[in-house]
């Protein structure tokens, strides 16, 4: 059963990848355009893009990486930050933030509670 923000094919990892490729390209073109229109030097604009794009991508928009559920430590590949995921193995719910596993309201409340 697939979840969300579970990566099961390769096919959806690269469409990933191509979909942060067209927004650096989309970033560069926005931002350089937006120079042109305001009649400052290409030098200044191609800088300011490329910065711009490549700030973007050192976001982590759309990156996938191991994720390693804290219930059963089953290994699967998930989005980055994508939020609430739900393990294929365990069935266990745990939130995704920066690549680990933030425990959950009722994990939260099950500890406090012991």
């Amino acid at each position: 059963m697939y979840h969300p923000g579970e990566i099961k094919t390769p096919g959806l990892e690269l469409m990933l990848i191509l979909i942060r490729l067209i927004i650096f390209a989309a970033v560069v073109f926005i931002v350089s355009g937006v120079g042109m229109l305001a009649h400052i030097p290409p030098v200044i604009t191609g800088t300011a893009a490329g910065i711009a794009a490549f700030a973007l991508l050192l976001g982590g928009l759309y990156e996938v990486v191991d994720f390693r559920c804290p219930h059963c430590g089953t290994v699967t590949r998930v989005i980055k930050n994508f939020g609430s995921f739900r393990c294929p193995a365990c069935g266990q719910a745990s939130y995704i933030e920066n690549g680990r596993a933030v425990p959950t309201e009722a994990d939260r409340n099950q500890f406090l509670n012991l």
